[in-house]
């Protein structure tokens, strides 16, 4: 895949966000930022209030990181596991261009190839949801542990577990980018109905010149 994060896809992409998630900001992300800074600081006390500074400014790091890959959501959500169990997980939509018109299932097979090299060990897929091919992903990074001082303090690395499908448009131009995170690994794979389904339902619709996303 010849994938251009600063090359605007052909196409944008609507789909609908599942209950429990909470929008951050892709855009105005300094200002936004800077505006929860003090809110936070004073509902907090102790070590969380002294860790709100490096949690923003990670936060805005991560959150302009994406913006520049074309991301066009970003959320952060809330459940409840099978067992009851609650879970926090990131949920993050990018539509990218994928280059001259083609089968999409060359596309995909290109990024199989490119994934299988990536550092994490991802188990690849490719799938067919209905009469819709995607590449589905799981894996399990390994991240340094965060060090703020409202957390004890490891040499142990941080696992999150991670899962995506890529959806290729009908002409195989752009493709759609749904990544699930959570740190909760055991219960990772539990978030696999929600992102079949996002996939299945995801449309690809005439862009204009920047990615967006119709909710």
């Amino acid at each position: 895949m010849t994938s251009n994060p600063t090359r605007p896809p052909r196409y944008a992409v609507a789909v609908e966000i599942p209950p429990g998630y909470h929008e951050l900001p892709l855009a105005g992300v300094a200002t936004a930022i800077s505006a929860a800074d003090p809110l936070l600081s004073q509902q907090t006390t102790g070590t969380l209030r002294e860790s709100v500074p490096k949690t923003l400014g990670t936060l805005e790091f991560m959150l302009e990181a994406l913006a520049k890959r074309n991301a066009v959501y970003c959320g952060i959500g809330t459940h409840r596991s099978a067992d009851g169990h609650p879970v926090v997980s990131w949920l993050t939509i990018s539509c990218l261009d994928a280059g001259a018109p083609r089968n999409p299932r060359l596309t995909l097979a290109d990024i199989a190839q490119h994934k299988t090299r990536d550092e994490i060990g991802w188990r690849v897929e490719g799938v067919d949801v209905g009469e819709r091919p995607l590449l589905f992903s799981e894996g399990i990074g390994h991240y340094p542990s965060p060090d703020l001082p409202a957390l004890r303090k490891s040499d142990d690395a941080a696992h999150t577990y991670q899962m995506e499908a890529v959806i290729p448009s009908p002409d195989g131009t752009t493709v759609a980018v749904v990544e699930v995170a959570t740190a909760e690994v055991d219960r990772g794979p539990e978030f696999g109905p929600m992102l079949f389904g996002m996939a299945a339902s995801l449309e690809f619709v005439a862009s204009s010149t920047t990615p967006s996303l119709d909710l």
